[in-house]
């Protein structure tokens, strides 16, 4: 189910990062340069939607598998989710 869930994941990577790299070429793999600004933030917004697409097919199949409600399904994927979270919070820092 997890894998089925990060389909529009590997589909970003298929369809949105060329385009990104078509844009800002070379910048895109060094710090600084051109991939800054709203162009950057207009693209994280688009990959934002790809990774909570994700995670809505993660809630949606740990519900039908279950047979839980709405709310626990999502709890438990939030749960899950936490470990994750804070590796990177933790590598950030």
């Amino acid at each position: 189910m997890l894998a089925l869930a990060a389909t529009p994941l590997a589909l970003s990577l298929l369809t949105f990062w060329p385009i990104r790299i078509a844009v800002y070429g070379q910048d895109l793999f060094r710090t600084g340069g051109d991939d800054y600004g709203r162009g950057d933030g207009i693209f994280g917004a688009v990959f934002l939607g790809f990774v909570a697409w994700s995670v809505w097919l993660l809630v949606v199949g740990v519900r039908t598998v279950h047979g839980w409600t709405w709310g626990r399904a999502a709890a438990a994927v939030g749960l899950a989710a936490c470990v994750p979270v804070l590796i990177v919070l933790a590598v950030s820092l």
